[in-house]
């Protein structure tokens, strides 16, 4: 097995542990506090939490270009550097201890989720995918053991500063860190400066529904949209988990001047992602609001479907823009996902307040549609990606759209897109065939 398959399988596997547990982290939270207290307390604490790791992105605001580096610089076979790069972006989180005396929780959670985000971003970056995995997997515990608490955030608090302390000392004891020099620091700087507004834009779509929804409607409303994203959002873990594998791929190559291998691994990572999430959205279109329903204890609505759609827009340029960011077109990759996050809150400040929930999904799937588009002229203009890459995702939307007629007709289309794209979902099932030949 190449050296480059052997990096995406044990970082596909590791991601898939630490990415699911986290996401299943909002939406046991939601769930366990929707349970406890009910929607409206609900909606205000996913808003803090939201908030949070929203101020989080400034604060970790070298962690995108420390995974880029720090797998360039050990394509490069540069060391030093690496741990010059470490030292500062580590070091940056810490500035948001100053925000303690007006906000505690707040100030609390955005550091510590800053500094996993660092060491997520680094720890990936040296291809060491798996050391994330296990920290994960103890502050999961942790975070479990919150819900002894009446403290609404001491479930994220124990789940983030269990990364943060393993990370901390994994990175000791591989003596990790090193003096800082100016010339990595301006490296540093130079791509953040770009890759952080990119990354901060995408963060922003995420987190800001929850809090929008509770300012601009009330906490009900917010309560509506923390359990409808809660669970939809679980699908973007499935791009993270091919980002966290192939995004120091892409740097790698990149460093190598592959540029035909980038082009390659975004056009494929594309067409089996938009296949595999379109085949899970129509299961969760036809089911998936019931059971939610009866999990949150209160009726879902049809937002949720807009949801669903719009989080499979998300997913379908998600390789492509991190292939643009990887590589020499972070400037491009910047613009688009700025573009597209003003698109979301205009359209959110224009729909929240009349349309409560279903505007703030609406707005969502705006600014992600209008992601997509950008991305796929920039990715096809730049890198060269095919527009044929997304061809299952188009189709599977427009089939999908169904869902606001009739259940059954939603059925019978998506027996048509099985059937349509048969050859490319039994390619899919190969690709798993050592996993089952193993006995996983």
């Amino acid at each position: 097995m190449s050296y480059e398959k052997k990096v995406m399988l044990r970082h596909s596997i590791a991601s898939i542990v630490a990415l699911a547990l986290f996401g299943l982290s909002r939406l046991i939270y939601s769930i366990v506090i929707s349970r406890r207290f009910g929607v409206e307390v609900l909606g205000k604490v996913n808003s803090l939490i939201s908030q949070a790791f929203l101020l989080a992105i400034p604060l970790s605001f070298f962690a995108v270009a420390l995974g880029k580096y720090a797998s360039e610089f050990l394509g490069k076979g540069e060391i030093e550097k690496i741990k010059s790069i470490a030292t500062l972006g580590f070091s940056f989180p810490f500035i948001g201890l100053v925000l303690i005396p007006f906000n505690f929780y707040l100030a609390l959670l955005a550091v510590l989720r800053a500094l996993q985000l660092t060491f997520r971003s680094f720890i990936y970056g040296l291809h060491r995918g798996e050391i994330y995995a296990y920290a994960m997997l103890g502050a999961f515990v942790l975070f479990i053991g919150g819900f002894l608490s009446e403290n609404y955030y001491l479930p994220y608090i124990s789940l983030l500063s269990g990364v943060v302390l393993f990370g901390f000392l994994y990175l000791l004891k591989e003596k990790l860190f090193g003096k800082p020099t100016s010339e990595t620091f301006k490296i540093l700087l130079r791509y953040s400066s770009f890759a952080f507004l990119g990354t901060i834009s995408g963060v922003f779509l995420v987190q800001a529904p929850y809090f929008l929804s509770e300012r601009l409607a009330s906490p009900k409303v917010a309560g509506v949209v923390s359990a409808s994203l809660s669970a939809a959002f679980l699908l973007t873990y499935m791009p993270q988990v091919f980002q966290s594998a192939i995004m120091p791929l892409y740097s790698y190559k990149y460093g190598k001047d592959e540029m035909e291998y980038v082009k390659w691994l975004a056009e494929e990572s594309t067409k089996l992602l938009s296949l595999l999430v379109a085949l899970v959205i129509f299961l969760l279109l036809l089911v998936g609001r019931e059971i939610l329903s009866l999990l949150f204890g209160f009726s879902l609505g049809s937002e949720f479907y807009l949801a669903l759609i719009a989080v499979e827009t998300y997913i379908a340029y998600n390789p492509s823009i991190v292939a643009l960011n990887s590589t020499r077109y972070v400037k491009e990759g910047t613009i688009i996902a700025l573009l597209g996050a003003v698109v979301s809150l205009v359209a959110w400040l224009l729909l929240i307040s009349s349309f409560e929930e279903y505007g703030t999904v609406s707005g969502l799937f705006l600014g992600y549609l209008s992601i997509l588009i950008g991305t796929s002229i920039v990715a096809n203009k730049k890198l060269g990606v095919s527009f044929t890459s997304y061809a299952q995702f188009v189709v599977a939307v427009l089939l999908q759209f169904t869902i606001f007629l009739s259940k059954t007709l939603l059925l019978l289309v998506f027996v048509v897109y099985v059937g349509m794209f048969r050859k490319e979902i039994k390619r899919v099932f190969k690709l798993f065939k050592p996993f089952r030949d193993r006995g996983f």
